[in-house]
């Protein structure tokens, strides 16, 4: 479940990666992306995707390569919509990596005005 923290200037929103275990459109595999390229404190990118078939609100979270690890949970992705199409500066990096046999990322999302 996503935590969201307000402050005076920013909104912070601590939450994961969702569908890291799938396969990329191209057919590159989310975990092997994720154990080659991604660590704690990466910088990471976040693209609206409307026209996904399963939800019109979809957020694809890229490494700063452009390389897919997942998206953003449906509630997430609804609470962040406007912020990603208007004037907000939005940072998103890694803050956890897990080392399970599925690796999964945890996300710090600062939405600053």
């Amino acid at each position: 479940m996503a935590k969201i923290i307000k402050i005076p200037s920013a909104y912070v929103i601590d939450t994961k990666v969702v569908g890291v275990s799938h396969l990329n459109a191209d057919g590159s595999a989310r975990q092997t992306i994720i154990s080659n390229s991604v660590k704690e404190d990466d910088l990471l990118v976040l693209e609206p995707e409307p026209k996904n078939p399963y939800d019109q609100n979809a957020v694809r979270v890229l490494t700063k390569n452009g390389q897919q690890i997942g998206y953003l949970n449906k509630e997430v992705a609804e609470q962040i919509r406007g912020a990603l199409h208007n004037d907000v500066t939005i940072h998103t990096k890694v803050s956890w990596v897990s080392e399970r046999e599925i690796k999964g990322v945890g996300l710090r999302i600062e939405l600053v005005n």
